[in-house]
């Protein structure tokens, strides 16, 4: 659980658009000639790497497939369920 709940929150520290310690700087100038945001390209690799690395655990752990709705949400609700207690030992 321990282990689970570590995974989860670097996840999320690594994903998150502000820095822990940043020091205050002036924002850069906004791109130019681009219609995605920063955080799009993130999504694009880190929901297919989410569900990816969710089916690989379940499969190892429980020797069974995602199901549509753990896979819709990039994995996250494998985590949840599994963190819960939804599966069992």
């Amino acid at each position: 659980m321990k282990k689970i709940t570590a995974i989860f929150l670097a996840v999320a520290f690594a994903l998150s658009p502000i820095a822990a310690l940043a020091i205050a700087a002036p924002p850069p100038p906004p791109a130019t000639g681009s219609s995605m945001s920063g955080s799009t390209a993130w999504w694009i690799v880190a929901c297919p790497a989410g569900v990816v690395t969710a089916a690989m655990v379940k499969n190892w752990k429980r020797h069974k497939e995602l199901n549509a709705p753990e896979a819709w949400t990039c994995g996250l609700l494998y985590w949840w369920n599994e963190a819960t207690g939804q599966y069992g030992r």
